[in-house]
């Protein structure tokens, strides 16, 4: 409160300040009698100057000195009249004359800031304590927003870094929110500090996967591991790996790992039209891939495969997993196409696949560019040319 006040009148007192030297009346030093004098002498001094000169004779210079003096008595009664009456008018006006601009100044200077502490007083909450940073963190939590909670956790972890606890609490926090790299850190903290456990390995790996785009790296493929070292059979970790086999080029790994998972999926397994579909893109077959279980391919079949991408299966099925799984999952498919199209840029079914599913992603531009592309393969083909015309139009993509 005090300090409001003291802050009104340093207000005040700088706008009188201001205010002050741009009013200020100002006053002539130079009195009008001493003037006319100083006039009258220079022409004195010019009249004696002509007559030494020859100029004038000496009669006209005494009718010009007589000339100027009875002027300046003129002049100087007019004077006095004037100033007589401006003291009149000036005694009339002080006890009920107008007020002065500087009067207004004065009284602007100290309305202004008196009538901004009244208001603040009136609808504000000066007795109100200030809150720092540190207060802020100990709201209610059931009032506290997201943000407000991590940066809680972030400060207690950066005072005690060895805090397992505080490193679980935020690692799901941070898968939630995209933040993977961080998520990915702190499961990789609380599973050194705590200890493994399924749920922490597979937050770690889930948060490594989607921090690479979907490629399931060495880091994720150790903790799928072990989740199966710890919990056999896990059909979650079962597919990654399989993945990660596909991914690196292993695709009789890839292909046996699919199969494996199909025979022991059950009926309402939310992933088996995604293994189905995975598996029917390698082996290029246009039957259902899960009644081929039985019947191994053979290494030449499996070493030279459609090239893999998304199909509209894929992308339907992958609708049942999480986000963060679906997004991990047809991106690693559509990036590895078009790896693969950069190898045999002549396929041109693999183009027209990369095209569409650039385009159900919502990645125009990089469907606009695989679709130029695709142009440039086959320039001299018209029927092609037709196809892509056509595709072009169908997605929105122009001609």
């Amino acid at each position: 409160m005090i300090l409001w006040v003291a802050f009104a009148i340093a207000a005040a007192a700088v706008i009188a300040a201001v205010a002050r030297p741009m009013l200020a009346t100002r006053v002539s030093s130079v009195d009008p009698q001493q003037a006319d004098l100083a006039i009258y002498r220079d022409q004195l001094a010019e009249i004696d100057a002509d007559l030494d000169r020859g100029l004038i004779n000496p009669l006209e210079a005494e009718s010009a000195r007589v000339e100027l003096a009875r002027r300046l008595l003129k002049t100087t009664d007019a004077s006095r009249q004037t100033g007589k009456a401006s003291e009149n008018d000036q005694d009339a006006a002080t006890p009920s004359g107008p007020i002065t601009p500087t009067q207004i100044a004065y009284a602007t200077a100290a309305v202004i800031p008196l009538l901004t502490l009244a208001i603040y007083l009136n609808v504000g909450s000066p007795n109100l304590p200030g809150m720092p940073l540190s207060a802020r963190m100990q709201t209610d939590p059931g009032k506290a927003s997201v943000e407000q909670l991590i940066a809680k956790v972030e400060a207690q972890l950066r005072e005690t870094p060895q805090d397992g606890r505080g490193w679980d609490a935020i690692a799901p926090v941070y898968l939630r929110i995209r933040r993977f790299k961080d998520a990915a850190n702190a499961f990789s903290q609380a599973i050194r500090l705590e200890g493994e456990t399924p749920k922490r390995l597979r937050g770690f790996a889930e948060a490594t996967v989607m921090a690479n785009n979907g490629i399931v790296a060495e880091p994720a493929k150790k903790a799928y591991a072990r989740i199966l070292s710890l919990q056999p059979g896990d059909s979650e970790s079962r597919f990654w790996l399989a993945l990660a086999d596909e991914q690196e080029g292993k695709i009789t790994a890839a292909g046996a790992a699919y199969r494996s998972l199909l025979a022991q999926a059950p009926d309402d397994a939310p992933w088996k039209r995604i293994v189905e579909s995975r598996l029917k893109a390698m082996e290029g077959d246009s039957g259902d891939a899960s009644n081929k279980v039985s019947q191994p391919q053979t290494e030449k079949q499996l070493s030279q495969p459609k090239l893999p991408g998304p199909t509209q299966q894929d992308i339907a099925a992958a609708q049942k997993l999480s986000k963060a799984d679906q997004k991990a999952f047809i991106n690693s498919m559509v990036d590895r196409l078009a790896g693969k199209l950069k190898d045999d840029p002549q396929d041109f079914e693999g183009w027209l696949r990369l095209v569409r599913a650039y385009t159900v992603l919502g990645r125009k531009e990089d469907a606009s560019k695989a679709l130029a592309t695709a142009r440039k393969n086959v320039d001299n083909d018209t029927t092609k040319q037709a196809r892509l015309d056509a595709l072009a139009n169908e997605l929105g993509l122009g001609t």
